[in-house]
């Protein structure tokens, strides 16, 4: 993770060569102009959960229709369950239809005479960001929209996300409230609030658990009736502001006055899928767009741990080969890598013989990102069970061998 220290940026997020320089010390670089300042910023590896870079990730924001990330994941889970079908008819409440109508918060219309299903307002929804279609869809699902918010909020406390939902499309009660939609309780400006890291998280789930998610994304445009709504993520390839040089396969675009610009993006890069959140900005892609080129500039996917290790016991000339399960690669700063700290784990008895059963964790290998602090652990153990012989052995028999095999040591109990 490459967290920018608050008291080094004065202004949002720089532009990527002025990152590059403040990574390699130099002082920082202020955003060229509006379009490159965001709140909040997270990049995730949708793998692995590595967190590659974080700016405020923690600090709840509005987050206008990223909103129906979470939403969609929940119809999702609706469809697994067996509790609807894509093929089912949504029926759709007159306050939502009239919504449908406002030439500023719809992507289509949805007159009363038409009939629509799960599938396509599902594609609405993801596609173009249709709030009508959200807020039918979860209206289907629960039964009724307080109802529905209420398994927003109970999924992400699940979760144990920073986020408080009241709404499913990510309209904030200032529109709401003219559709008898604002949540009883709530504030008359009240929107949903969820940090960066949690949006991503709910992006993560939805592209891990339900991967078709990203052909629906990565579409210029659905048709639905006789309706084409185009995508609102106009950095897909086709689209006016896509960049070749850091593609995108979707997800999400999100924008009310509160909330700014916001964006979620899915991308690969070294062929991992990856995932790009930017909040809070003033227009929605160039500061993301300068993320994703931010990481292919200075990050690396390689082996930063070896899966096997041999390892010399303190206090004797005896060596082990161990090994381990865990994550051994993951993204490394090219400038900038990770120290090592070892860290014993198995306490040596000095005064009788030691049993080591196979699977005994040895050693703990310590990997710290000196930017930001982030620690991952690698834990390495015995292949095998070992019986190591006691202190007297030792002193008359250490410089028979200065190394001694996994096998040379098993021993029948």
């Amino acid at each position: 993770m490459l967290k920018l220290i608050k008291h080094r940026l004065a202004t949002g997020l720089v532009l990527a060569a002025g990152m590059v320089g403040l990574l390699m010390g130099t002082p920082a670089v202020h955003a060229a102009n509006k379009a490159d300042e965001v709140k909040a910023a997270y990049i995730m590896d949708a793998q692995s959960g590595q967190v590659v870079y974080a700016q405020n990730a923690d600090q709840k924001l509005p987050i206008a229709s990223l909103s129906k990330l979470m939403t969609l994941y929940l119809v999702e889970s609706a469809i697994q369950r067996g509790q609807i079908k894509w093929t089912d008819t949504v029926p759709i409440d007159k306050n939502v239809r009239k919504m449908a109508t406002s030439a500023t918060l719809s992507v289509m219309p949805m007159p009363a005479k038409e009939h629509f299903t799960v599938k396509e307002l599902f594609a609405a929804t993801l596609v173009g960001s249709s709030n009508s279609g959200a807020i039918a869809l979860g209206e289907y699902v629960a039964g009724s929209n307080a109802k529905f918010i209420n398994l927003m909020n109970q999924q992400a406390a699940k979760w144990q996300l920073d986020a408080h939902f009241i709404s499913a499309s990510g309209l904030d009660n200032t529109d709401l409230t003219n559709y008898d939609l604002k949540i009883a309780g709530t504030g008359e400006q009240g929107q949903n609030m969820v940090s960066a890291r949690a949006v991503t998280t709910i992006a993560r789930h939805l592209i891990n658990d339900y991967p078709d998610v990203i052909k629906v994304a990565d579409q210029r445009s659905v048709k639905i009736h006789k309706y084409t709504v185009p995508t609102s993520v106009q950095i897909l390839k086709g689209e006016k502001y896509y960049d070749y040089r850091v593609p995108v396969d979707g997800l999400k675009t999100g924008y009310t006055n509160q909330a700014g610009a916001c964006l979620v993006a899915t991308f690969r890069q070294n062929g991992r899928r990856m995932i790009a959140t930017t909040l809070g900005g003033a227009w929605k892609f160039t500061a993301n767009n300068n993320l994703r080129l931010m990481l292919k500039q200075t990050e690396r996917y390689q082996q930063v741990a070896p899966k096997t290790i041999q390892y010399q016991i303190p206090g004797t000339t005896t060596k082990l080969q161990l090994e381990t399960d865990s994550q051994t690669t993951m993204w490394q700063n090219t400038d900038h890598p990770m120290t090592q700290t070892k860290i014993e784990l198995w306490p040596l008895h000095r005064t009788k013989p030691n049993y080591l059963a196979a699977g005994t964790a040895v050693l703990k290998l310590r990997l710290t990102d000196p930017l930001s602090g982030t620690v991952h652990n690698v834990i390495y153990r015995t292949p095998k069970a070992l019986t190591m012989l006691g202190p007297v052995q030792w002193a008359t028999q250490v410089k028979k061998s200065t190394t001694v095999s996994a096998a040379a040591f098993a021993m029948a109990k």
